[in-house]
């Protein structure tokens, strides 16, 4: 047997005599009471939902230079969709306290942030702005279930932003 494995082995006899000569620890209350740091399946709809109206608001309105008509597009469905979209916002605020207790300020803050940075200095260009003046048309003529159809699979990386509960 190698000098390495006896080592290994000494180290982790001499954790498990510590551990055990320690006793059993009191979990405090708010220690038991953790927040869970992840998303539910139904709070990741949610922040798709919220990073699609950011992305399709950034979008449209920047891209009325390139493609005229996105800024208004974009205006008819938060004219028709506002109160829901509104409605997603305030739920994903009290997602974040749930999920985030301890700083969920923060933790939205950092993600709003970077969401709304990043899409204000995308680099445009025509076909971007075409490919946005698509998806305006589509949910416009599609409503709110074109909407969540698309975010789905738009806003698919907040499956990589967060983790889901399981």
């Amino acid at each position: 047997m190698g000098s390495m494995s006896i080592l290994w082995r000494l180290f982790l006899s001499a954790a498990v005599l510590v551990a055990l000569a320690a006793g059993p620890r009191e979990v405090s209350a708010q220690a038991r009471k953790k927040a869970p740091r992840c998303l539910t399946a139904a709070d990741v709809k949610t922040e798709q939902l919220v990073r699609h109206g950011i992305f399709l608001r950034e979008a449209g309105n920047r891209c009325d230079e390139w493609v005229a008509g996105t800024r208004q597009k974009w205006l008819d469905f938060d004219g028709r969709f506002g109160t829901r979209l509104k409605a997603q916002t305030d739920r994903r605020i009290r997602m974040f306290q749930r999920a985030f207790r301890d700083d969920a300020v923060k933790v939205m803050t950092y993600f709003d942030g970077r969401l709304v940075t990043y899409y204000r200095h995308y680099p445009l260009s025509e076909v971007y702005c075409r490919d946005v003046d698509d998806l305006l048309t589509e949910v416009n003529r599609r409503g709110w279930g074109g909407f969540t159809k698309q975010a789905e699979v738009i806003q698919n990386e907040v499956h990589l932003d967060y983790k889901v509960c399981q």
